[in-house]
């Protein structure tokens, strides 16, 4: 009998420790999870961000073409009739300020000439009169009156003089010219730039009254991008919305601009509205006439809690956060991803709000190690 109590009660205390042994290492494990903290090494190597709640960011895509700033041009129109002798650029060629861009063969021009030299002679002539009168006068010999009138008409000479001088300042100079007959029309640039336009060939005879210009200049370092914009999405587009441009020239580069002005008409044919959209292109990378790709940024009429993208774990067909709240008090959030736009992601969560920190950089180191507890 004492023998069977004895065993009865080894077995008792066996199951005991059994138990407790088992309690004990569930204890353990249960305050491993709940006391698990990120390493001091792996602190210093992550950055947090805070949720906030915006409007959500889309994008309209268009197709567009580069086209020179027509508020930042030079036409350049004939002054006068005549025979174009000689052009001496091409478009897409750099002139500087006063370069000569053609030359032209004008009878006007040689008649403003002739103008030049008989103002030129007959202040000649005038000057010589007055320095007799006056050489006279001072001996006595001549009035006061007689000096007078020799004044007056070295003055009217000189006044007209002068004025043809300005006149073939205006047009170009006869002094600037290689012709005898003083014909000769130099067209200069008005600005430094580039040659966008160009209307004139040599061998073309030129009107003054000629409504088509002969020369466009553009300095280029400002352009359009002309985009279509269907009825659809006219509502998406507003004046100063920001813009990114691609180019197939440059597919690792996106150029940035706002929207300049938008057309109140939309055409007849095809039932697309017109959108300018100004570029800085300081170094002349976006040439007119190439063809980009234009997104334009507007927001949606949706606010929704917003993080970067990079914060953003893609685990077993999942997407996850690493909610932050303190250093030894994180958690795996799973997510649902409204949009990714650029570098934002849109999600929506009842467990999450605004102001809430998640691991951003090194966010997959924390993850693993959270996965792994």
């Amino acid at each position: 009998m004492i023998i069977k109590k004895s065993k009865y009660f080894i077995a008792l205390l066996t199951g005991v420790i059994l138990f407790s042994s088992c309690e004990k290492q569930h204890s353990e494990d249960a305050d491993t999870v709940q006391d698990f903290c990120i390493p001091d090494s792996l602190m210093r190597n992550i950055t947090l961000d805070t949720l906030k709640s915006e409007f959500v960011s889309s994008d309209l895509k268009l197709t567009g073409k580069i086209t020179f700033n027509e508020n930042d041009v030079v036409k350049i129109f004939p002054l006068v009739s005549g025979h174009v002798a000689d052009v001496k650029v091409s478009v897409g060629d750099h002139v500087e300020k006063g370069q000569v861009l053609a030359v032209l063969r004008s009878s006007d021009m040689a008649n403003y000439s002739n103008d030049y030299k008989s103002a030129q002679s007959e202040l000649t002539v005038a000057k010589k009169n007055l320095d007799v009168v006056s050489e006279m006068k001072s001996s006595g010999v001549s009035s006061e009156k007689d000096y007078l009138t020799a004044l007056g008409g070295y003055q009217k000479a000189l006044a007209q003089y002068n004025k043809m001088n300005e006149v073939l300042k205006i047009y170009g100079s006869t002094n600037q010219s290689t012709d005898s007959a003083g014909s000769g029309y130099l067209i200069k640039s008005p600005i430094s730039g580039f040659v966008v336009e160009k209307n004139v060939n040599t061998g073309m005879e030129l009107r003054a009254d000629d409504s088509n210009n002969m020369f466009t200049i553009s300095d280029l370092k400002e352009v359009w991008a002309i985009a279509n914009v269907y009825e659809t999405d006219i509502s998406k587009i507003t004046a100063g919305a920001e813009v990114e441009i691609g180019a197939l020239s440059y597919p690792d580069r996106k150029f940035t601009g706002k929207v300049e002005r938008i057309s109140n008409i939309l055409n007849q044919e095809t039932s697309v509205m017109t959108v300018k959209i100004r570029l800085s292109n300081t170094d002349y990378a976006l040439k007119p006439g190439m063809f980009v790709n234009v997104s334009v940024l507007f927001p949606e009429n949706k606010k929704m809690l917003v993080i970067p993208s990079d914060a953003v774990l893609f685990d077993d067909n999942k997407n996850y956060v690493v909610l932050f709240r303190k250093r030894c008090d994180v958690d795996m959030e799973r997510v649902n991803i409204y949009k990714t736009f650029n570098d934002k992601t849109y999600i929506e969560n009842d467990s999450l709000n605004e102001g809430d920190l998640v691991v951003e950089r090194n966010a997959l180191f924390v993850f693993t190690a959270l996965k792994n507890r």
